[in-house]
């Protein structure tokens, strides 16, 4: 396989570190459009583990802009995100896990500390919405310089110094385009479709 070469894309992250719930996924492609579908996708919360890794986990939560190569911009979704439950009142995503402990069912004689995560509490995950302020994501994303990824295609990644964000992009390492879980090493099949490319193709051109 041909060297990976350095070009630019978005790369969308969605992850916990070890040591939690493990998970960690890398939607790597060119257009914006993409990667807002594959937010799309995260904030339909479908299975409820959009907000239980969100909520109790603090996921990294954004996209990495990538030109010819180097990282130059981390826009950390976390601050255009909302959550509610059961159609209540929205609120930011940083006071989300207030109202799953609120919607957990207490006894008088309960003793169970307030960061102790109940089935009853865990379920209410299930029942909570998530928004995003696309617009103010967007604004945040600017054109990507030439050359860029496309289907089929690897390119390099450096940090131009320490984004401070804990990440499974690895500083001199390589992207492929597409959506990947990397704990397993899967591909993930995106909502979208490209004519003529095939997801788990890994031929570089």
């Amino acid at each position: 396989m041909p060297s990976a070469v350095p070009r630019s894309c978005y790369v969308l992250e969605l992850s916990v570190q070890p040591g939690g719930s493990r998970w960690a996924e890398l939607h790597v492609y060119s257009e914006v459009q993409h990667v807002r579908a594959c937010i799309d996708q995260f904030v339909a919360n479908d299975d409820g583990l959009s907000t239980f890794h969100a909520v109790w986990y603090g996921a990294t939560l954004g996209v990495w802009l990538v030109q010819r190569g180097e990282v130059v911009e981390f826009v950390d979704l976390e601050p255009h995100l909302g959550a509610r439950i059961d159609g209540g009142d929205w609120v930011p995503l940083s006071q989300a896990q207030a109202l799953a402990i609120a919607a957990r069912p207490r006894d008088e004689d309960d003793e169970e500390e307030e960061d102790d995560r109940s089935p009853a509490e865990l379920a209410a995950h299930d029942r909570m919405e998530l928004r995003i302020d696309w617009e103010a994501v967007a604004a945040r994303l600017p054109a990507l310089e030439s050359p860029q990824l496309r289907p089929g295609q690897r390119t390099t990644v450096t940090f131009r110094s320490d984004p401070g964000v804990d990440s499974y992009l690895d500083d001199g390492g390589e992207v492929r385009f597409g959506s990947w879980e990397l704990e397993g090493g899967d591909a993930l099949p995106p909502p979208f479709t490209i004519e003529g490319w095939q997801h788990d193709d890994d031929d570089d051109d």
